[in-house]
């Protein structure tokens, strides 16, 4: 007995249990579907080539101090009066190295020219006793530089010299080390200038032990040689042949000046222009090289980009075309600018070819530093204040374009179904039909408003109240299009649909895509059959 009302409750429940089941299944309320629309606005299109570049100065000036001769190895930098950002004018000392053995070989080499003069002019003068006198008065002269400079050239006499400046130097900063202590700015500047002093002559002597006084004593015994030529001479008269030869010292030893000179020069980076200092990253007291730059831009001299351009984009881009740049650090700051040039020879790196474009900024920014990478739009075509659409609303078949406009309620939507079905078929194969002819979505039907709903339902799609508009597009920037003929400003087009299948209880809800349905195409390419019920 207990085993019949236990079978006869389990039958009860799996009967009510599907009971319930098959009223929530086939109660199920169809699919509903809704679309998203925008308006048609005016607006600017642009289309643009994006490219990624760095940004420098165009005119740049590098200066430095020199890598070869007697500069070169002057010494230490002593002087700087200048700093990145700084604005400085043509001519301003921008930086010195020590000058002091450059100095005396300009003295030596002025010497020289001086002397090789002399001895032109004494050898054109007239010979006579005077002449004579004056000839034997210079190779007197010279006998007595030469014994100074053999004095001076003399290995003890030099090494004492610069035991006497070493001595000098380390008096003058005992001195100095004093001064500092009593904390007298006074004192402190006057041993420093001692100090300073005392470095200069022991530079001097340890030229002139180095080769300086050697250099003289040979000058001096040169001196005397042509001053004893001259005496000579006096009772032979002029000899043409020393006369060009004493001409050639002259140029000679003036050749030698202005390189002493230039040497001196260079021992200081001049501005030569009126500038900005874009980097100076030279420090007292370091050695002069080839690395001792010092970089300027000319006052009001406007920044560039210089980006590397696709060669499938190069022969869009044009002089004149307007640019827009953007930092990564600032993104949401333009800054305008204009293509100056375009390169006619690409850089091939890995296979690949790009092409360099130079845009110069219109007005310069804070922002923009040299070295910076940059961001480019360069605006290769733009219409403005023009119909729009987003991009996404416009659809094509072949060369036409259309969009789909949501239709007034009972306006005709111009595309249907075909229900081209035999009067002759059977009364069941009707309705088996007509399922699918009047759903839109049949194998041989097309739906009212182009786009697929629910296949094989029977059902009316609820969306099936849109229709198709030919349009004329223009520029499209992959956002916007824009629209030349079709539609007017304000007027509503589709941009796409989302079904869901709105359901009770425990049933699950369904999405599908809104697309494109074949009805829609054919009826824009004539194609489209006549419309369903």
């Amino acid at each position: 007995m207990n085993k019949k009302w236990v079978t006869i409750g389990v039958v009860g429940v799996l009967i009510l249990g599907g009971g319930y089941w098959g009223y929530k299944h086939f109660t199920a309320k169809p699919a509903a579907a809704s679309y998203t629309t925008a308006k048609a606005t005016m607006g600017d299109v642009q289309k643009v080539i994006t490219a990624t570049g760095t940004v420098n100065y165009p005119h740049s000036i590098t200066l430095t101090f020199p890598t070869s001769g007697s500069a070169s190895s002057a010494g230490k930098i002593v002087e700087l009066n200048v700093k990145a950002g700084d604005t400085v004018k043509a001519g301003e000392v921008l930086a010195k190295i020590d000058d002091t053995k450059l100095n005396t070989s300009v003295l030596q080499a002025q010497a020289n020219v001086t002397s090789a003069e002399s001895k032109l002019q004494t050898l054109e003068d007239s010979y006579n006793d005077q002449t004579r006198a004056q000839a034997e008065s210079s190779l007197e002269k010279a006998k007595e530089n030469l014994t100074t400079a053999q004095q001076n050239a003399d290995p003890s006499y030099l090494a004492n010299q610069v035991t006497i400046a070493n001595e000098n130097v380390q008096q003058a900063s005992n001195n100095l080390a004093k001064a500092q202590m009593s904390n007298n700015p006074s004192s402190i500047q006057s041993a420093q200038s001692a100090l300073n002093s005392a470095l200069n002559d022991l530079t001097t002597a340890k030229n002139n032990q180095n080769g300086g006084a050697a250099q003289a004593l040979a000058s001096a015994q040169a001196d005397v040689t042509a001053a004893q030529y001259q005496v000579n001479q006096q009772e032979q008269g002029p000899n043409p042949a020393d006369v060009s030869s004493a001409q050639a010292n002259i140029q000679i030893a003036q050749a030698q000046l202005a390189s002493a000179q230039a040497d001196l020069a260079d021992a200081s980076i001049v501005a030569p222009v009126d500038a900005v200092v874009v980097d100076c990253p030279l420090q007292l007291g370091q050695d002069s090289d080839s690395k001792s730059i010092i970089t300027l831009t000319p006052v009001g001299d406007k920044l560039e980009v210089d980006a590397a351009i696709d060669q499938a984009d190069i022969t869009q881009c044009k002089v004149g075309q307007k640019v827009d740049i953007t930092l990564d650090s600032y993104p949401n700051n333009h800054i305008s600018g204009t293509v100056n040039a375009v390169a006619l020879q690409g850089t091939t790196t890995s296979n690949v070819t790009t092409y360099q474009v130079t845009a110069s900024v219109d007005q310069n920014s804070d922002l923009l530093r040299a070295g910076m990478n940059a961001n480019i739009n360069i605006i290769v075509a733009e219409a403005n204040n023009v119909l729009t659409v987003p991009s996404e609303a416009v659809k094509t078949r072949g060369s036409q374009s259309f969009v789909m406009v949501p239709a007034a309620p009972g306006t005709s939507t111009g595309t249907g179904n075909s229900q081209s079905q035999s009067q002759s078929k059977s009364q069941s194969q009707a309705q088996s039909n007509t399922g699918n002819n009047r759903s839109g979505n049949g194998s041989n039907g097309y739906s009212g408003s182009g786009y697929t709903g629910s296949r094989n339902t029977g059902a009316r799609n609820a969306t099936a109240n849109v229709r198709m508009v030919p349009v004329v597009t223009g520029l499209d920037d992959g956002t916007n299009v824009e629209i030349k003929s079709g539609l007017q400003e304000g007027q509503e087009v589709i941009t796409g649909s989302v079904s869901s299948t709105t359901k009770s209880s425990s049933n699950t809800s369904s999405n599908s895509s809104f697309k494109l349905g074949g009805g829609a195409a054919r009826a824009m390419t004539g194609g489209g059959g006549p419309r369903g019920n």
